[in-house]
């Protein structure tokens, strides 16, 4: 008997919490149906009730048509914010919201970007950002303003990212190239005639100019290590992907490495290297152009590994192949070039006999794809003075040692010094 009179009190108990429990959530909703539109909060743009609240969705969105958060903005009205006004130099229209943060232009609502009258709109950066983050999967594009679909905007962005990175992967590439292009030295050497080819009468004679490039110093250590450094954010695999090697040094040693580039950044890489050249000028006793030739560098896509393994310039009988018997340097001296290494490239030119006589000087240039000019090397030409030195020029070096003669004479004794003798 005492177990039910327990069960019966429990049900009682209930029943009443249950009753009580319904009473108190219909009172909220009757409740909730007499507030007016105008006491419902954060329904007026602009006010602290606005973006930073989160209380900026579209009819519509969130909640059904005409149900927003809070149960604002019904009958299909837009959401409104608060009264209060931020600080004006707080707010700023959505243009320039746009040129300070660089975001793209999201498909906002008119309601939110003009006033009735038409005017822009302004708000703070953080109601802006609330905006934005809740239409940026809208987006307009430069062609007009209408939405875009769902399966091809996704499809869409996909192909712009990769192509924005594979843009990225060739600006890398060729800058990598042009701040390459200046790791080289240049030797010229002495002009070279074969008796063969001189007879008498002849007003023209081939001479043969021999110009050896050679790696700067360092540079074999810092430049491949600088590719992997700028390739390396770009190592991915895929299917139009490739293994470009490159051999650096770190740490102490020579270490080859592996990125996975795209195919058009390693066919540009290739290209822009194969594309090398080298021309040699030769320059009369006047600076004027004798005569100028260009023939390819030889170099490849694998120029990183010929930074720290050149080829031999050696010409000992096992290599007695490229490099002629003569080793003369063009300004005299020798090129040295026992167990030396580098690239060596051999010019033939014919020049008048009259025009070889006043051959003074000679230059040679690396030059990139597309005309870029890069390491240069040139013979030293005597000084101007020893050149062209007329009575003007030599009464204006008598005056200028005359003058400081005097001004010796006379600051010398005031300084309590002599002049030596043999002064002049």
């Amino acid at each position: 008997m005492r177990d039910r009179r327990q069960g019966r009190t429990i049900l009682v108990v209930l029943a009443i919490i249950t009753a009580a429990a319904l009473f108190v959530f219909l009172g909220q909703i009757f409740a909730q149906d007499e507030m007016p539109p105008e006491a419902a909060p954060g329904m007026e743009p602009g006010g602290p009730g606005g973006p930073e609240a989160g209380m900026m969705l579209e009819p519509g969105m969130m909640g059904g048509a005409g149900m927003g958060m809070g149960m604002g903005g019904r009958g299909g009205a837009p959401l409104q914010w608060s009264e209060q006004e931020m600080p004006e130099e707080l707010r700023k229209t959505y243009d320039e919201f746009l040129a300070e943060t660089g975001l793209p232009r999201a498909l906002i609502p008119d309601v939110y970007l003009e006033d009735d009258e038409g005017n822009p709109r302004e708000y703070t950066i953080n109601q802006w950002q609330q905006l934005q983050r809740i239409y940026q999967s809208r987006r307009i594009t430069e062609a007009g303003a209408a939405e875009v679909g769902r399966p091809g905007y996704g499809l869409a962005t996909r192909i712009t990212r990769e192509m924005a990175v594979k843009q990225k992967e060739l600006d890398a590439v060729r800058y990598l190239y042009e701040f390459g292009l200046d790791s080289f030295t240049f030797e010229i050497g002495y002009p070279q005639v074969s008796h063969a080819d001189i007879r008498p009468g002849a007003t023209t004679v081939p001479v043969q100019v021999g110009v050896i490039m050679r790696v700067r110093p360092g540079v074999a250590q810092r430049y491949p290590s600088l590719v992997y450094r700028k390739l390396r954010p770009f190592d991915n695999y895929g299917e139009d992907r490739q293994l470009f090697r490159i051999v650096d040094y770190e740490g102490g040693m020579w270490n080859p490495k592996e990125v996975w580039l795209w195919n058009g950044a390693v066919s540009e890489w290739n290209s822009l290297w194969s594309g090398n050249s080298i021309r040699l000028t030769l320059y009369d006793v006047g600076g004027d152009r004798i005569v100028s030739g260009t023939q390819s560098a030889g170099h490849t896509g694998g120029i990183c590994a010929k930074l720290v393994y050149p080829d031999d310039l050696n010409y000992a009988p096992i290599h007695e192949t490229i490099i002629p018997p003569q080793d003369n340097a063009f300004e005299g001296g020798h090129l040295n070039l026992d167990y030396q290494k580098g690239w060596y490239y051999n010019f033939s030119f014919n020049i008048p006999v009259a025009q070889l006589a006043a051959l003074d000087r000679a230059e040679a240039v690396l030059i990139g794809s597309g005309g870029v000019e890069g390491s240069r090397g040139a013979t030293q030409a005597p000084p101007p003075s020893t050149i062209f030195e007329g009575e003007s020029s030599r009464a204006a070096t008598q005056a200028g040692a005359g003058q400081a003669m005097d001004t010796a004479r006379t600051n010398l004794p005031m300084m309590q010094m002599q002049i030596a003798p043999g002064f002049y």
